[in-house]
Protein backbone atom coordinates (compact mmCIF):
# COMPACT_ATOMS: atom_id res chain seq x y z
CA UNK A 1 0.00 0.00 0.00
CA UNK A 2 1.12 3.34 -0.81
CA UNK A 3 2.14 5.89 2.10
CA UNK A 4 -1.25 7.71 3.08
CA UNK A 5 -3.06 9.14 5.78
CA UNK A 6 -6.44 8.16 7.32
CA UNK A 7 -9.12 10.91 8.16
CA UNK A 8 -12.86 11.16 8.35
CA UNK A 9 -13.49 7.67 7.01
CA UNK A 10 -11.56 8.17 4.07
CA UNK A 11 -7.76 7.35 2.86
CA UNK A 12 -5.41 9.84 1.19
CA UNK A 13 -2.59 7.72 -0.44
CA UNK A 14 0.90 9.37 -1.89
CA UNK A 15 2.33 8.06 -5.34
CA UNK A 16 5.19 9.07 -7.14
CA UNK A 17 5.61 8.97 -10.83
CA UNK A 18 7.74 6.58 -11.43
CA UNK A 19 5.12 3.97 -9.92
CA UNK A 20 2.70 3.54 -12.50
CA UNK A 21 3.88 -0.40 -12.96
CA UNK A 22 3.73 -1.10 -9.23
CA UNK A 23 0.07 0.50 -9.18
CA UNK A 24 -1.46 0.45 -12.15
CA UNK A 25 -4.95 0.31 -11.03
CA UNK A 26 -4.91 3.95 -9.23
CA UNK A 27 -3.09 5.51 -12.42
CA UNK A 28 -5.73 3.95 -14.71
CA UNK A 29 -8.63 5.22 -12.69
CA UNK A 30 -6.69 8.28 -12.15
CA UNK A 31 -6.30 8.90 -15.93
CA UNK A 32 -9.76 8.15 -16.84
CA UNK A 33 -11.08 10.24 -14.54
CA UNK A 34 -8.93 13.04 -15.09
CA UNK A 35 -10.38 11.92 -19.31
CA UNK A 36 -14.00 12.87 -17.95
CA UNK A 37 -13.24 15.90 -15.93
CA UNK A 38 -11.07 17.88 -18.03
CA UNK A 39 -11.99 16.96 -21.52
CA UNK A 40 -15.56 15.47 -21.85
CA UNK A 41 -16.95 18.08 -19.40
CA UNK A 42 -14.96 21.16 -19.52
CA UNK A 43 -14.00 20.82 -23.04
CA UNK A 44 -10.39 21.18 -22.69
CA UNK A 45 -8.06 20.53 -25.50
CA UNK A 46 -5.81 18.19 -23.97
CA UNK A 47 -3.61 14.84 -24.89
CA UNK A 48 -5.57 11.54 -24.65
CA UNK A 49 -4.96 8.34 -25.00
CA UNK A 50 -7.61 5.47 -25.09
CA UNK A 51 -9.88 7.77 -22.89
CA UNK A 52 -7.24 8.63 -20.37
CA UNK A 53 -5.52 12.21 -20.11
CA UNK A 54 -2.10 12.11 -19.67
CA UNK A 55 0.22 14.87 -20.68
CA UNK A 56 4.23 15.28 -20.73
CA UNK A 57 4.24 16.20 -16.63
CA UNK A 58 2.90 12.76 -16.12
CA UNK A 59 6.59 11.42 -15.50
CA UNK A 60 8.48 10.09 -12.70
CA UNK A 61 9.39 13.23 -11.40
CA UNK A 62 5.65 14.26 -10.14
CA UNK A 63 3.56 13.28 -7.56
CA UNK A 64 0.40 12.26 -6.89
CA UNK A 65 -2.67 12.73 -4.04
CA UNK A 66 -5.64 10.52 -4.28
CA UNK A 67 -8.83 10.80 -1.59
CA UNK A 68 -10.36 7.44 -1.65
CA UNK A 69 -13.48 6.42 -0.14
CA UNK A 70 -13.86 3.10 1.50
CA UNK A 71 -15.01 1.58 -1.45
CA UNK A 72 -11.50 2.92 -3.38
CA UNK A 73 -13.27 5.36 -5.23
CA UNK A 74 -11.06 8.27 -6.12
CA UNK A 75 -13.19 11.27 -4.87
CA UNK A 76 -10.06 13.93 -5.04
CA UNK A 77 -7.08 14.36 -6.46
CA UNK A 78 -3.85 16.76 -7.33
CA UNK A 79 -0.91 16.63 -8.99
CA UNK A 80 2.29 18.17 -7.90
CA UNK A 81 5.41 18.53 -9.94
CA UNK A 82 9.07 20.38 -9.46
CA UNK A 83 8.52 23.40 -11.42
CA UNK A 84 12.65 23.52 -12.29
CA UNK A 85 11.44 20.93 -14.71
CA UNK A 86 7.83 20.86 -15.29
CA UNK A 87 5.71 23.92 -14.76
CA UNK A 88 2.76 24.75 -16.92
CA UNK A 89 2.84 28.28 -15.57
CA UNK A 90 6.60 28.86 -16.94
CA UNK A 91 5.62 26.37 -20.40
CA UNK A 92 2.32 28.01 -21.36
CA UNK A 93 1.58 30.79 -19.37
CA UNK A 94 4.19 32.78 -18.23
CA UNK A 95 2.68 36.21 -19.09
CA UNK A 96 0.65 35.20 -15.40
CA UNK A 97 3.31 35.66 -13.90
CA UNK A 98 3.24 40.04 -13.23
CA UNK A 99 5.18 40.79 -10.02
CA UNK A 100 8.78 39.74 -11.54
CA UNK A 101 8.98 36.73 -9.73
CA UNK A 102 10.14 33.56 -11.55
CA UNK A 103 8.08 30.40 -12.56
CA UNK A 104 10.62 27.94 -11.46
CA UNK A 105 12.53 27.48 -7.94
CA UNK A 106 13.83 24.06 -6.71
CA UNK A 107 11.98 25.25 -3.64
CA UNK A 108 8.86 25.56 -5.58
CA UNK A 109 6.26 22.76 -6.55
CA UNK A 110 3.53 23.33 -8.47
CA UNK A 111 -0.51 21.62 -8.44
CA UNK A 112 -1.99 20.79 -11.70
CA UNK A 113 -4.89 18.49 -12.29
CA UNK A 114 -6.93 19.76 -8.89
CA UNK A 115 -10.36 17.65 -8.48
CA UNK A 116 -12.65 17.09 -5.68
CA UNK A 117 -15.40 14.71 -5.85
CA UNK A 118 -16.98 14.08 -2.37
CA UNK A 119 -19.86 11.16 -2.61
CA UNK A 120 -21.68 13.64 -0.56
CA UNK A 121 -23.25 16.66 -2.80
CA UNK A 122 -23.45 19.29 0.10
CA UNK A 123 -21.51 22.04 1.11
CA UNK A 124 -19.84 20.69 4.51
CA UNK A 125 -18.69 17.34 2.82
CA UNK A 126 -16.94 19.35 -0.34
CA UNK A 127 -14.98 21.30 2.58
CA UNK A 128 -14.38 18.41 4.03
CA UNK A 129 -12.85 16.89 1.03
CA UNK A 130 -10.98 20.02 0.21
CA UNK A 131 -9.29 20.24 3.51
CA UNK A 132 -8.88 16.45 3.70
CA UNK A 133 -6.52 16.65 0.10
CA UNK A 134 -4.82 19.94 0.68
CA UNK A 135 -4.01 19.15 4.32
CA UNK A 136 -1.83 16.28 3.57
CA UNK A 137 -0.60 18.15 -0.08
CA UNK A 138 0.79 21.02 2.56
CA UNK A 139 1.97 18.66 5.24
CA UNK A 140 4.10 16.84 2.20
CA UNK A 141 5.21 20.42 0.99
CA UNK A 142 6.44 21.36 5.23
CA UNK A 143 8.21 17.63 5.07
CA UNK A 144 10.32 18.34 1.98
CA UNK A 145 11.01 21.67 3.30
CA UNK A 146 9.54 23.68 0.06
CA UNK A 147 8.98 27.31 0.06
CA UNK A 148 5.51 27.79 -2.26
CA UNK A 149 3.36 25.95 -3.99
CA UNK A 150 1.64 27.54 -7.34
CA UNK A 151 -0.90 27.26 -9.26
CA UNK A 152 -3.13 27.85 -12.02
CA UNK A 153 -6.97 28.15 -12.25
CA UNK A 154 -10.03 29.25 -13.87
CA UNK A 155 -10.26 33.19 -12.38
CA UNK A 156 -13.71 32.23 -10.96
CA UNK A 157 -12.43 30.35 -8.29
CA UNK A 158 -9.83 32.79 -6.59
CA UNK A 159 -11.89 33.29 -4.22
CA UNK A 160 -12.56 29.81 -2.65
CA UNK A 161 -8.84 29.53 -2.46
CA UNK A 162 -9.27 32.64 -0.21
CA UNK A 163 -11.87 31.56 1.66
CA UNK A 164 -9.61 28.65 2.52
CA UNK A 165 -6.26 31.08 3.64
CA UNK A 166 -5.88 34.53 3.47
CA UNK A 167 -2.16 33.81 2.56
CA UNK A 168 -3.09 33.14 -1.17
CA UNK A 169 -1.13 35.31 -3.08
CA UNK A 170 -2.10 36.28 -7.02
CA UNK A 171 0.74 36.72 -9.03
CA UNK A 172 -0.72 38.71 -11.63
CA UNK A 173 -4.51 39.57 -13.05
CA UNK A 174 -6.79 37.06 -14.63
CA UNK A 175 -6.19 36.43 -18.82
CA UNK A 176 -8.09 34.48 -20.83
CA UNK A 177 -7.48 31.46 -22.30
CA UNK A 178 -8.76 28.97 -25.19
CA UNK A 179 -10.34 31.87 -27.07
CA UNK A 180 -11.77 33.38 -23.48
CA UNK A 181 -15.28 33.31 -21.71
CA UNK A 182 -18.14 32.05 -24.07
CA UNK A 183 -15.86 30.07 -26.30
CA UNK A 184 -16.04 26.25 -25.11
CA UNK A 185 -13.55 24.91 -23.30
CA UNK A 186 -12.12 28.49 -23.10
CA UNK A 187 -12.39 31.13 -20.11
CA UNK A 188 -9.99 33.20 -18.02
CA UNK A 189 -7.55 32.06 -15.80
CA UNK A 190 -4.82 33.56 -13.34
CA UNK A 191 -1.83 32.48 -11.51
CA UNK A 192 -1.60 31.85 -7.19
CA UNK A 193 1.36 30.80 -5.35
CA UNK A 194 0.39 29.90 -1.10
CA UNK A 195 3.51 29.80 1.17
CA UNK A 196 4.39 26.84 2.71
CA UNK A 197 3.74 27.58 6.37
CA UNK A 198 2.27 26.18 9.21
CA UNK A 199 -0.33 29.47 9.31
CA UNK A 200 -1.51 27.90 6.49
CA UNK A 201 -1.76 24.32 7.02
CA UNK A 202 -3.93 25.59 10.40
CA UNK A 203 -5.82 27.75 7.90
CA UNK A 204 -6.81 24.81 6.21
CA UNK A 205 -7.42 22.51 8.73
CA UNK A 206 -9.79 25.29 10.46
CA UNK A 207 -11.60 25.70 6.91
CA UNK A 208 -12.28 21.64 7.08
CA UNK A 209 -12.88 21.32 10.68
CA UNK A 210 -9.45 18.73 10.96
CA UNK A 211 -8.14 20.95 13.51
CA UNK A 212 -5.64 17.98 15.17
CA UNK A 213 -6.59 14.99 13.49
CA UNK A 214 -4.30 14.44 11.09
CA UNK A 215 -0.28 12.86 11.43
CA UNK A 216 2.54 14.82 11.47
CA UNK A 217 4.70 15.27 8.21
CA UNK A 218 7.01 12.82 9.92
CA UNK A 219 4.27 10.18 9.12
CA UNK A 220 3.99 11.08 5.52
CA UNK A 221 7.57 11.20 4.69
CA UNK A 222 9.04 9.60 1.33
CA UNK A 223 12.88 9.56 1.01
CA UNK A 224 12.26 9.02 -3.05
CA UNK A 225 10.78 12.26 -3.41
CA UNK A 226 11.20 15.79 -3.72
CA UNK A 227 13.18 18.73 -5.00
CA UNK A 228 17.03 18.83 -4.78
CA UNK A 229 17.74 20.34 -1.46
CA UNK A 230 20.03 23.99 -1.25
CA UNK A 231 18.81 25.78 -4.09
CA UNK A 232 17.21 29.53 -3.20
CA UNK A 233 13.43 30.58 -4.23
CA UNK A 234 14.27 33.13 -6.99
Amino acid sequence: MPPSSRCEGAIVIVLNGSERRKHPDYFDRLFRLRYRIFVQQRGWSLPVVNDREIDQYDDGDAVYFLDLDNDENIQGTVRMTPTVKSSLLADYFPHLVENGRSPRSGRVYEATRYIVLPSQKNKAALRLAKGRLLTVLLEWCLDKQLSHLQTVIDAGTLSSFVEITPQTMPLGLPHPYGGGRGTPGGGECMAFRWPITLQVLGDIRAYAGLAGSMPPPDELRRPDVGPPPGIPLH
